[in-house]
């Protein structure tokens, strides 16, 4: 498995959720990776218990440089936490079962979720091998995009250094006139 430095556009994850075929399963992988910016890592170890509607995030234990009983926060919408809860009453989950779960009721593996997210794309008619952690740095993007500041962006993916959220995205110089285009900037000329 190849690690991908793809990112798929907005319109284009709104087609693999629009998706009419898309298994309610494999609908919730996708929130559950895109929205909150969960590492893989991270995404495959959520229990029914970790949706956290009170603070409208997921609790993820353990992530990245982290003891497992380290508790981090990832904000996340409330329409898409009731999404998976949705999906977690359809298949009767209890508190402790894992979300992403295989067809033996076991935790899924990483390897198995970049199979997933590729068939999606695939079904989709979008043109890219994409990797799990594509919805991760998508999410990034799409939201500096939408105006959020780089440092409450890395904030959110839960980046100890802004230095790391810096060599993560793809910041062209068409982002940073665009950019420099929306300020008041001083004219010295």
């Amino acid at each position: 498995m190849m690690y991908s430095k793809e990112w798929l556009k907005e319109s284009e994850l709104k087609t693999i959720l629009e998706f009419q075929d898309i298994p309610e399963k494999y609908d919730t992988w996708t929130l559950l990776m895109y929205y909150p910016a969960l590492r893989i890592s991270e995404a495959i170890n959520v229990r029914v218990k970790d949706l956290n509607f009170e603070n409208r995030c997921i609790d993820v234990w353990g992530g990245k440089g982290k003891d497992i009983t380290e508790l981090q926060k990832a904000p996340c919408k409330v329409q898409v936490l009731k999404r998976i809860k949705r999906y977690c009453d359809h298949n009767n989950l209890r508190p402790n079962d894992y979300i992403m779960f295989s067809q033996k009721g076991k935790q899924v593996t990483r390897s198995w979720v970049y199979r997933v997210v590729n068939i999606l794309c695939d079904k989709a008619g979008i043109d890219k091998r994409i990797g799990t952690h594509t919805f991760r740095r998508s999410r990034a993007e799409h939201l500096l995009d939408r105006g959020l500041e780089l440092a409450y962006v890395s904030k959110y993916l839960r980046h100890k250094n802004l230095s790391t959220t810096m060599r993560y995205l793809d910041l062209s110089i068409e982002d940073i006139n665009r950019r420099l285009g929306a300020i008041n900037d001083i004219d010295l000329i």
